[in-house]
């Protein structure tokens, strides 16, 4: 089944291809609007039905804010429903969902019936996320209730006239205890009128393989849908951070839809078209409070295409961070050293630990007015352990900002946030180890407002020998705001090897546990 439905994936992707060129040879659209919603969902206060309702409501006046001018929306992952107010999804649909038809489930909730009237209402592809409630057993070796039904993690996507033309399962669950998986991984994709193919998947499935670098790498997919509550985590893997770096490095549109919720350290979504970086944005970091905004953008219908974007999306911020952050629990066991705080200083560094080797060339003055943050370069190979057997092997190299001496405190927002050094000249040469499945990417913040740097302020380029992957990475100008100049290397094949292993991933599991605040709780006792 699987390996069918590979084949299948590769057809529509093809034919899409074969359509795409047909229509861009006629002078047609060469580009699509969509939307992504950042949206910060009713938790508290209510009732689980009044609180649904309010959420219900968010959706549609975002929705009717894009005036009918979008061609597709996305809304985030768990901003909608809880396990107290479940739905069925069915797979597919050849009508409309917003009346109900002969046959149809019983437990389709009415809210997702509103959301189909909704997408035929505005005209326009919805994607939105939900908890499901599913008659389907369990799956064989897994632990379940005595409630008789599964839960999932889902998304559906309806078309433009409100019929079911998608659904995916969340395979890669994270602190979802009463969350169901499937069998075996879904890849998840859905054909549109306007030629483009999209495949979608949901927040931590992000950071491995299967599905995300499945649908890319063996489906051909160049247009993707991510619906994420992402816990944002300095130096390297705050939302829109990954999101862009993401859609870099695997060279594709990437739509992203994030919940809000800064208090939680949960804010960040943005439309990213591959290596000419983000074309709307937003991180929500100077207010406890999040936001319901829904981001537009024109998406080009070849990620690879030219297009005129505004290189400096946001204005930069001097306001204290408020979002509250996750910080790399792994950062004592890097090989660093410390940027001396020096007027006029450059250094040659070549830095190794294990199989990686990285050199930086670095030239920096001082502000001498300010005070803040100070900067040290760093070279990782290690694991890095999520939940349970979940992890994924990484190596990375880079500089990042430290609030204090000592290495600990690297990652850390510091209470003065002064960016007293400008570097003038940044380079940073990685010799990465050529493996099958792998995914390198620039990790860069280049502000307090938590956005990397585009495309227009990096350099970078890769050369393959027999055995290594040679990446350069450098500043095109002096930059005064950096918070994080990174490559980072997620390599998908390394596996574990047990005993302390083990005692590593219960001890980080504890730590993120402990640092999830009230909130989070609540939206983790409603999964």
């Amino acid at each position: 089944m699987h390996t069918m439905f590979g084949f299948l994936g590769r057809f529509v992707w093809l034919l899409s291809v074969v359509i795409s060129v047909a229509v861009a040879s006629d002078d047609g659209p060469q580009f699509y609007t969509a939307g992504v919603a950042e949206f910060r969902p009713a938790i508290m206060g209510a009732t689980s039905q009044q609180l649904l309702e309010s959420n219900l409501a968010g959706y549609l006046e975002l929705m009717h804010s894009g005036n009918g001018t979008t061609d597709i929306i996305v809304f985030p992952e768990a901003t909608l429903n809880t396990v107290l107010t479940l739905t069925a999804v069915p797979e597919i649909t050849d009508q409309s969902l917003c009346e109900e038809q002969p046959g149809d489930d019983p437990e389709i909730a009415p809210f997702l019936r509103r959301l189909a009237c909704a997408a035929r209402e505005y005209s326009t592809y919805l994607v939105i996320n939900v908890k499901e409630r599913s008659p389907e057993n369990c799956p064989t070796g897994t632990t379940c209730s005595n409630r008789g039904y599964n839960i999932f993690n889902t998304n559906v996507v309806f078309d433009r006239l409100g019929a079911v033309v998608s659904r995916y399962r969340k395979w890669n669950l994270y602190l979802e205890p009463s969350t169901n998986r499937t069998e075996s991984p879904e890849l998840a994709t859905f054909g549109t009128d306007f030629n483009v193919t999209f495949a979608h998947f949901i927040c931590f499935d992000m950071l491995f393989y299967t599905p995300a670098q499945d649908l890319v790498e063996r489906l051909g997919i160049r247009h993707l849908i991510v619906t994420k509550m992402f816990n944002s985590e300095l130096p390297f893997l705050t939302a829109s951070q990954f999101q862009q770096g993401w859609a870099w490095a695997n060279r594709v549109n990437l739509l992203a839809s994030g919940a809000s919720v800064p208090r939680s350290g949960i804010s960040g979504s943005g439309i990213y078209a591959g290596q000419q970086g983000a074309l709307t944005r937003l991180m929500i970091t100077d207010e406890m409070e999040g936001q319901r905004k829904l981001l537009l953008a024109k998406v080009p219908l070849n990620p690879e295409d030219q297009i005129l974007t505004d290189e400096i999306l946001e204005p930069e911020k001097t306001s204290p961070i408020k979002l509250k952050l996750l910080q790399q629990p792994e950062l004592d066991k890097f090989a660093t050293w410390e940027l001396p705080m020096v007027q006029e200083s450059s250094v040659n560094k070549r830095i190794c630990q294990k199989d990686l080797c990285c050199e930086f060339q670095i030239s920096w003055t001082l502000v001498e007015s300010l005070s803040g943050y100070s900067y040290r370069l760093g070279v990782w190979v290690g694991e890095r352990r999520y939940e349970e057997e979940q992890y994924s092997a990484i190596r990375l190299c880079g500089l990042f900002a430290c609030s204090g001496a000592n290495v600990e405190s690297c990652g850390l927002i510091g209470e003065q946030q002064g960016h007293p050094v400008m570097f003038t000249k940044l380079q940073i040469l990685g010799e990465f180890v050529r493996k099958p499945r792998r995914l390198i990417m620039p990790s860069t913040l280049g502000s307090s407002n938590l956005y990397a740097l585009q495309p227009s302020q990096l350099i970078w380029s890769t050369e393959e020998t027999d055995n290594l992957t040679r990446i350069k990475m450098e500043l095109r100008q002096p930059h005064s705001q950096l918070m994080t100049f990174a490559i980072y290397g997620n390599y998908f094949d390394e596996y574990a090897s047990g005993g302390a292993g083990t005692v590593e991933a219960i001890t980080l599991g504890a730590l993120l546990f402990l640092l999830i605040t009230p909130l989070t709780m609540m939206h983790l006792i409603w999964e």
